[in-house]
């Protein structure tokens, strides 16, 4: 079952200069056994609302999909009895196809949270990959806290120093996350969060009245949030060498 998340993102940064701000966001999770017949939205096509391969899953602009998230789990030898995987991703509009984060979901054969692949991207054109997941790979429970060394350069307002840490509260109704970046001199705490419904054509032509330039508008609120930290004289950081590493725990 397609479907639609309907959500909020909640940004604070930490430390002397502070800084938050909220927005609506349009979020939609895809399975990788699904066929999708809801009029105006597309699976590696263009539409109103659209979901492709090569936007996810590996490097940027040649993804794989959900194959590159179960290839991920054999190389890390991850086995999970009955695996589903669902992708967590802000759908392209039109042709707007920036997404600061998704999320790949791993479930087992109960529907129950086993792993999930963090893939972020930046503004200078740049991903990494957090895979996370408990150590004796339980379930990922709503007091689960998942921890990664912070390897890619998101903000240039913030140290490429610290760490993560992961809170994952997922049910068939509702989706709640909360990243945590911590370093000695501040950080920043990001929540996304909204309910889980059924994908219509209704929904995504709410969606386009109310946020009709999709990514772009995400991209443009992160560049005005950019000139409100300069503003407020914020140490600028030069982007970094990106990492080695596609995929880190």
């Amino acid at each position: 079952m397609l479907e639609y998340v309907k959500a909020k993102t909640y940004h604070s940064r930490k430390g002397k200069i502070r800084n938050s701000f909220s927005y609506g966001v349009d979020y939609l999770l895809i399975g990788d056994e699904e066929r999708h017949t809801v009029k105006g939205f597309s699976h590696n096509k263009l539409n109103f609302f659209s979901i492709f391969d090569t936007d996810h899953g590996g490097e940027i602009g040649r993804g794989k999909g959900h194959a590159w998230a179960r290839a991920i789990l054999i190389e890390n030898e991850i086995n999970i009895t009955g695996l589903r995987i669902s992708l967590l991703a802000q759908p392209r509009m039109f042709f707007s196809k920036f997404t600061p984060v998704s999320f790949w979901l791993c479930f087992d054969e109960e529907v129950k949270l086993r792993v999930v692949i963090v893939e972020v991207n930046n503004t200078f054109g740049d991903r990494h990959n957090y895979l996370c997941y408990n150590d004796d790979l339980s379930e990922i429970k709503t007091n689960s806290i998942l921890t990664s060394k912070k390897l890619l350069h998101v903000s240039p307002f913030q140290p490429m120093l610290g760490d993560y840490k992961f809170l994952f509260d997922i049910d068939d109704k509702h989706i709640s996350i909360r990243i945590e970046y911590a370093h000695e001199s501040g950080g920043v705490i990001a929540t996304l969060e909204g309910n889980r419904r059924v994908l219509t054509s209704k929904s995504i032509l709410v969606a386009l009245l109310k946020r009709p330039f999709g990514s772009i508008r995400v991209l443009a609120l992160i560049h005005f949030q950019a000139i409100r930290l300069w503003i407020k004289k914020a140490p600028f950081k030069s982007r970094p060498k990106p990492s080695s590493k596609a995929v880190s725990r």
